[in-house]
């Protein structure tokens, strides 16, 4: 059923990009009409030369002869294109795509025939000739790859002529992931030439949208190699406009297990050090956790050649306190990340870095003390009270960890506060246990009764024994 299924819609949409079958054939009347019409353009009488033309085109699109309607279309084109009567050219072009039951082969090469002349015409005309293309071909499914080729066409003529956002405007509202005719690489450059020009213009909506276009799945293929690096890049300035950066991170690692990433180790390098200092720029969480022991224990031999990040990575992974200022903290600053190239920002990442390591600090204090005075915090953390109290404020309202500050005291207490229904289970347990001991005892003094009448039992029987004797 499901076959059968599959095969209507593949004759349904079979239907939808090719012409019926000819009745009849007019590749006679076609040649004739042709030498005629060539005879007659060169003696200058052109308008003759079209009506004779266009009567046997008549014909033969009725008859859904292809063949010949497409010969003698492209002929009449190109009387128009070889005299550069160019607003009659596209007025013909137009009056061609709309006749009624017009044959889809014929508008194809018509279109290709069109197309080919671009490069050889003045920059209006080509922008006139754009236009009555992009006219012929909007929802026409059978020229959806020649449309989407003209409007990238269009789009690069109006940057090079100073309109970005104009050309930006124009490609990205061209569906090209629909188009099942376009080769996968082809198909894929169109998307990154439409993340490029809406990300020109800021537009991180749109781009992020447009993302989403292509199945990064694909990239993985050998010859996608140099896609895959363009489009992670462009998707780095999106999540670094959203300040997302466990997202950054995820995108710099899918770089960094590129192949031709991989076959140099400046390259690799560069981004596993991008990639970890992002992870660890990002929020405390269980996934980011489960990323930085994943990269130690995959990648712990290409960890050693980078000695300085080797080290960091352990110091996040284990439940000791990280000395602040860092040992390396004037090789850390100085890194890509946390300067304003290639990405502005970098005192701000710098910024979240260090109360991520605060972060870190406050998560192990948690781990042994249920209790704490918040001078004694501030001297092992080496953080003014201030500041503490801050960074502690944005952890519990981030949910990172339950605290409580009773600044009269001076004291930290670590913990969720108790409620009402947690506060009864644990009277509840209370009283069963409580309950247990009790019933312990009894069973314990019954016991102690039981043995005491059984001896004494015992000490009335050897009595009696005795006075007999």
């Amino acid at each position: 059923m499901a076959n059968e299924t599959a095969k209507m819609m593949q004759e349904d949409l079979e239907s939808l990009v090719k012409d019926a079958r000819p009745s009849a054939d007019f590749t006679a009347e076609a040649d004739e009409a042709l030498a005629k019409a060539e005879n007659l353009v060169k003696a200058g009488r052109t308008d003759e030369a079209l009506e004779e033309l266009f009567a046997v085109e008549k014909k033969a699109r009725v008859a859904s002869d292809s063949a010949s309607a497409t010969r003698l279309v492209k002929a009449i084109l190109l009387i128009f294109y070889d005299k550069k009567d160019l607003p009659r050219l596209n007025e013909t072009i137009l009056l061609i795509a709309k006749k009624r039951s017009q044959l889809k082969k014929v508008i194809l090469d018509m279109v290709q025939l069109a197309m080919g002349w671009l490069e050889t015409l003045g920059r209006d005309a080509q922008y006139e000739l754009l236009k009555t293309l992009g006219q012929v071909t909007e929802g026409r499914i059978f020229v959806e790859v020649e449309g989407a080729r003209l409007a990238l066409k269009h789009a690069k003529m109006l940057e090079a002529d100073g309109k970005p956002e104009e050309a930006a405007n124009l490609l990205q509202e061209v569906q090209v992931e629909t188009c099942g005719a376009m080769e996968r690489r082809e198909k894929a450059e169109y998307i990154l030439e439409q993340m490029r020009l809406v990300l020109q213009k800021n537009d991180f909506v749109r781009l992020q949208i447009i993302s989403r276009k292509i199945n990064t799945k694909l990239l993985e293929a050998e010859d996608f190699q140099d896609i895959k690096i363009t489009y992670y890049g462009y998707v780095v300035k999106l999540h670094l406009h959203e300040t997302k950066y466990l997202e950054i991170a995820k995108c710099y690692y899918a770089l960094y297990n590129t192949k031709t990433v991989q076959d140099d180790d400046a390259k690799w390098k560069e981004n596993l050090e991008f990639y970890l200092l992002f992870l660890l720029t990002a929020p405390y969480d269980n996934e980011a956790v489960d990323l930085l022991n994943k990269v130690q224990a995959m990648e712990g031999k290409k960890l050693e050649k980078i000695p300085l990040f080797n080290d960091l990575v352990k110091s996040f992974l284990t439940t000791e306190l990280i000395a602040w200022p860092l040992a390396s903290e004037k090789e850390l600053k100085a890194h890509k990340v946390f300067s304003d190239t290639p990405h502005p920002g970098g005192s701000n990442r710098w910024e979240k870095f260090q109360k991520r390591v605060v972060q870190h600090n406050l998560k192990v204090v948690s781990t042994y003390y249920t209790r704490i005075n918040m001078s004694r915090l501030s001297e092992m953390l080496n953080l003014p009270i201030d500041e503490l109290e801050q960074a502690t404020s944005d952890f519990v309202t981030s949910k990172f960890l339950y605290a409580r500050i009773d600044r009269p005291a001076g004291i930290l207490t670590f913990g969720a506060k108790k409620t009402a229904e947690e506060s009864l289970n644990g009277y509840q347990a209370d009283v069963n246990k409580l309950l247990n001991l009790i019933e312990d005892s009894c069973h314990l003094i019954q016991k102690e009764n039981m043995v005491h009448a059984a001896r004494k039992e015992s000490e009335k029987a050897r009595a009696k024994a005795a006075a007999k004797r």
